[in-house]
């Protein structure tokens, strides 16, 4: 299970967007003593062309940030879940308990930072739903995190991600029947049979591992683990995780 803050990649209002949430918030959300949604929005100075932010804005972004976080958090008896960067701004999201103010620790906070603009607001959100249908990342962008931890965990082994090299695959699934559904999606695919196995104490017992040459790629990699993602939910069953040698010089 993923756990703290992470961050992926999405389209919101089909632009390209980076969501940075706390995770963890996930297993206490909604929280009933936090029912107000408090949003900012700061507008960047020097975007990107892509509309995300740029690097010559990234230490006052950051100061920006601590200011915010700190005042909302402190005045408010709220949380930060998560932020949105997208479109030439970045978007503040908090849960607190008491908003009265809200308008005024922002105001004050914002005037620090000269040049930038902003908006802000509140509204009751007892359901959390900003958090858990627009922050939270979808099952798909899930194994997108998981990819890149892995890839990350490659480079500091010295792997510097360049060669195609075998990689397998997991999956499980309740029945025999669903597996070898499972099997065919994958070898029309392209990919081998590796292994299969039974472990009877799992809720899924039935268990099969496919292989092939691959490009170890983040784009490419990512569109094949979705692929067998998709794959293993048609046939009833759970994708899980995939492995690398470490190729290094």
């Amino acid at each position: 299970m993923l756990r703290g803050w992470n961050s992926y990649f999405c389209n919101v209002n089909d632009k390209l967007a980076s969501i940075f949430l706390n995770l963890d918030l996930r297993e206490t959300a909604p929280d009933a003593s936090r029912p107000w949604l408090l949003w900012i929005w700061v507008y960047f100075q020097h975007p990107r062309p892509d509309g995300l932010s740029s690097r010559e804005e990234f230490d006052t972004l950051s100061a920006l940030e601590d200011k915010l976080t700190g005042v909302v958090e402190q005045h408010c008896r709220a949380t930060m879940s998560g932020r949105i960067t997208t479109d030439g701004r970045r978007e503040f999201y908090f849960y607190g308990s008491n908003p009265d103010a809200f308008e005024q620790v922002v105001t004050k906070s914002m005037a620090l930072f000269e040049g930038y603009e902003f908006d802000f607001d509140k509204q009751e959100d007892p359901g959390w739903n900003q958090y858990l249908n627009v922050l939270y990342p979808s099952e798909e962008d899930i194994e997108r995190i998981k990819n890149r931890e892995v890839l990350e965990a490659l480079e500091r082994s010295g792997d510097k991600l360049e060669s195609p090299r075998d990689i397998l695959h997991w999956a499980y699934f309740k029945t025999k029947k669903e597996r070898s559904d499972f099997w065919n999606l994958a070898k029309a695919l392209g990919y081998r049979l590796d292994s299969k196995s039974e472990f009877r104490e799992k809720d899924n017992p039935y268990g099969i591992c496919v292989g092939k040459k691959q490009d170890i790629a983040s784009d490419a990699l990512d569109e094949a683990v979705i692929d067998l993602f998709r794959a293993a939910k048609q046939a009833n069953g759970e994708y899980d995780g995939w492995e690398s040698p470490v190729v290094a010089d």
